[in-house]
């Protein structure tokens, strides 16, 4: 009788620890349901001012996990943003926008289109948003080398050759309305032309942090993709040298001071923004003769950029707008 008793009082335990806490493996209904939409597409905070900070979000619900994707296109700057996930609603946590922008130029005060589309679904939902003020991108975490929005300051000096153009141009810049126009052939030299941009002139010496991990580069480039005839590879090529004064008396001595460079193909149409960190990326290598093999960002005294094709390849274009520094991660992040 004692035998039956205790075999009577486990019986519930044993069954009640075969019981699952939830189901394993993925939802049927998120991999074979219907996509529904519960709620559809909202804009909370339309007309948003990002310039002092503003930010929107949206919000809509679905009946299944999907990926979706919304797309803000400005209707005058053609400026694009996605934002993307996967899941069930979008809401503040997974949408919030501060008016950046992931496909140059920058967006203005502008009135945008909106669509959210689904991954292997053809629903779109189609909306409009208005912008009131547009991001501000340089502030306390930047330093500034130029935007063209004043003109092109005559102390930056450089050389390009008979034949080639460098010109401040107005309308269809990555930023603002000004930017600087580099293109042309040379079939005598691989250099197009330079530019050099002294610190002297953007530059207070407190300004940039002395942490090269924490300081990155950022550079709006404007492509056409040229191939090149010789070589059948893009036949723009943008070069960038970074000239240290480590001893402060205002001059590059290279058989004492570094240079750092970095060098890129220019291999797209349109604009792009190009930012990498000053002591992380690869191709960011040391001259080799002279200087303490250390870098530093505070001691920068010059940056040059190079535009540069095989002269036997035929013409070459790549416009600059918005140098900047920025602190802690690039512009774009």
């Amino acid at each position: 009788m004692k035998n039956l008793k205790f075999l009577l009082l486990t019986l519930p335990f044993f069954f009640t620890s075969c019981e699952k806490d939830k189901i394993e493996g993925p939802n049927l209904n998120d991999m074979y349901g219907e996509l529904t939409i519960i709620e559809s597409l909202n804009v909370i905070g339309d007309s948003a001012d990002f310039s002092v900070g503003d930010n929107m979000y949206f919000t809509a619900s679905f009946s299944k996990q999907v990926d979706w994707k919304i797309k803000i296109e400005g209707l005058n700057s053609g400026s694009v943003k996605i934002i993307s996930g996967k899941s069930n609603a979008i809401n503040q946590l997974n949408s919030t926008w501060d008016g950046g922008s992931t496909h140059l130029p920058f967006f203005i005060s502008e009135d945008c289109d909106i669509q959210l589309t689904f991954e292997m679904y053809d629903d779109t939902i189609y909306r409009q948003l208005n912008i009131q003020g547009e991001k501000e991108y340089n502030n306390e975490n930047t330093v500034l080398i130029t935007d063209f929005e004043n003109g092109f300051n005559p102390n930056f000096t450089g050389f390009f050759n008979a034949g080639c153009t460098k010109a401040l141009t107005n309308g269809g810049a990555g930023q603002g309305v000004k930017f600087l126009q580099q293109f042309g052939t040379c079939d005598w030299d691989w250099l197009i032309g330079y530019v050099d941009y002294y610190s002297t002139y953007w530059y207070d010496q407190n300004e940039l942090v002395n942490n090269p991990s924490q300081v990155y580069f950022n550079i709006m480039i404007n492509g056409d993709s040229t191939i090149s005839q010789a070589s059948n590879v893009p036949n723009s090529l943008f070069k960038l040298e970074f000239y240290e004064d480590e001893n402060g008396d205002g001059y590059y001595d290279a058989n004492t001071e570094d240079r750092y460079d970095y060098e890129f193909d220019v291999d797209w149409n349109g604009w792009r923004m190009v930012s990498f960190c000053y002591n992380d990326v690869d191709k960011l290598v040391l001259a080799t003769s002279g200087g303490n093999a250390v870098r530093n960002p505070s001691k920068i005294s010059n940056v040059r950029t190079l535009l540069l094709a095989n002269p036997a390849s035929g013409f070459a274009k790549a416009d600059v707008d918005f140098l900047i520094w920025s602190f802690g991660s690039s512009i774009l992040n």
